[in-house]
């Protein structure tokens, strides 16, 4: 059927163009429209448009305050992003390790807690003078005694040396196998100070943290009681440490073998300190150069122990004064000749477990043995 002679039905919206409607728009929710200037129904007033209107009427300098009030929320809003990307970078680094000295109780000098990442490392400075070497299989591996010094690099013969060992190692209540010597001669005697002579010992204060000088003090008593070496403090210097330290240095320190020196540095003195490549921080190093006659009666004479003088403030701001110090004990260690162990209860494991911050029955045991070398007055 055909609708031809029906009428069209007209929209509404059509009524209202012939009709020339300029109805006002309403208000938001019935809200009054606001005053503006006549609505030209031709053009679509949008938000922006009424801000210009008002824009134009208000006087300049409310426009201008207007203008930067909105740069400073750009700005604040700039700020707020970029101070939130950078606490985010910060949170991923500390989980890294690169931020954090992991402590003993969480990665002491040489380690990370148990279950974190980025372990502290410690690392032994080899024996100046001592043959190039290569690495063992194992740790407990013999290593080569050094080989004898020119006479040219020797002190007078005998200085300060007893008759008999200035002290004894305290008893050791629970011995333990677990324990490793840096260097062994032919003979299988491990290489060690001479128990008969003290040890004498300089510190360089430069980078070090307020507790210092307590946390040396303190360190040194232990390896002292474990061992009986006496060890004398002979006060500060100006010392640098060098990857090859000099045992004997008249000029500096007159007619004797040099005494152990402990500096503290920066990674920009250190390189090994850090790591980055596998996320660790090194916090200490430590050795000390030996003479040997044929190989056998293998005896330190002078040592060098460098700390991480930065990485030790941070450990201990974040976990107290034990781990720091167990730092030290565990690089004195080395000093005295103690090399590492695979062995997670032992200060001397190569990286930290939480709460071993001070020599254990292994330690302890290979100490006491440290200390009962022989006396050497022709050293």
């Amino acid at each position: 059927m055909s609708d031809a002679g029906e009428p069209k039905r007209i929209p509404l919206w059509k009524l209202e163009e012939l009709a020339g409607s300029q109805a006002r728009p309403e208000g938001w929710r019935g809200n009054p429209a606001p005053l503006l200037p006549d609505w030209d129904s031709s053009q679509v007033h949008t938000s922006s448009a009424v801000r210009d209107v008002w824009a134009r009427r208000a006087p300049w300098p409310v426009r201008l305050l207007r203008a930067l009030g909105r740069m400073l929320g750009r700005l604040f809003k700039a700020v707020a992003v970029l101070t939130a990307v950078a606490l985010v970078c910060g949170f991923l680094l500390y989980l890294k390790g690169d931020l954090k000295p992991s402590s003993f109780l969480g990665g002491p000098a040489g380690g990370p807690a148990a279950g974190t990442s980025g372990p502290l490392v410690y690392r032994t400075v080899p024996s100046p003078g001592a043959k190039p070497r290569t690495p063992a299989a194992a740790p407990a591996a013999v290593t080569p005694a050094p080989t004898p010094r020119a006479a040219a690099d020797h002190p007078t013969p005998g200085r300060e040396e007893a008759a008999a060992p200035l002290g004894r190692p305290a008893p050791v209540t629970v011995k333990s196998g677990s324990y490793a010597f840096t260097a062994t001669g032919k003979d299988k005697r491990p290489a060690a100070y001479d128990p008969c002579r003290p040890i004498h010992y300089v510190t360089r204060a430069a980078n070090q943290p307020a507790e210092g000088p307590r946390l040396i003090k303190e360190a040194i008593a232990a390896v002292s009681r474990a061992t009986g070496l006496v060890f004398i403090n002979d006060g500060a210097t100006t010392e640098a440490p060098a990857a090859k330290h000099k045992s004997y240095q008249p000029a500096r320190y007159g007619d004797r073998w040099a005494p152990v020196l402990i500096a503290w540095e920066t990674t920009a003195e250190e390189p090994r300190f850090t790591n980055y490549a596998v996320g660790t921080n090194v916090m200490g190093l430590g050795g000390s150069a030996a003479l040997s006659r044929d190989g056998t009666e293998v005896t330190y004479v002078s040592g060098q122990l460098e700390l991480n003088g930065p990485a030790i403030q941070s450990l201990i701001f974040r976990d107290g004064l034990a781990p720091a110090r167990g730092v030290i004990e565990h690089e004195l260690g080395h000093v005295v000749g103690l090399g590492h162990v695979q062995d997670p209860a032992q200060l001397m494991n190569p990286t930290a477990v939480p709460g071993v911050t001070t020599y254990q029955a292994g330690d302890l045991t290979g100490l006491s043995i440290l200390g009962q070398g022989a006396c050497r007055p022709e050293v």
